[in-house]
């Protein structure tokens, strides 16, 4: 199955392989341990990303801390953004009663 998988990795969709995969568990193709079987997006990216390279798994993974930690700053960013602007209306005297409107400005 992962030769297969292998196949399918460079043009299909998690979606897509996922449906390809049910169709040939469907169709006796590949076998699976119950005939009605779910196979869920986790199981079929897991096997996708298993089937790749050294190389492609350590750039995923990479890329994923990437992502983790660009989230983490601007969430950061947006806190500091928020208690700044909290702290420059409080000591100017405009305090309001209702502190969401801090995050809709």
């Amino acid at each position: 199955m992962c030769s297969l998988i292998r196949i399918f990795a460079a043009s299909l969709s998690i979606k897509t392989l996922l449906n390809a995969i049910k169709n040939m568990v469907r169709q006796n193709t590949i076998t699976s341990p119950a005939a009605n079987a779910e196979i869920s997006p986790v199981d079929a990216l897991w096997v996708l990303i298993q089937s790749q390279t050294k190389a492609v798994r350590k750039a995923l993974t990479k890329r994923l801390i990437e992502d983790e930690q660009s989230a983490k700053a601007k969430q950061e960013a947006m806190v500091k953004d928020t208690l700044t602007r909290a702290f420059e209306q409080l000591h100017a005297g405009e305090v309001y009663d209702d502190a969401r409107s801090l995050f809709n400005e």
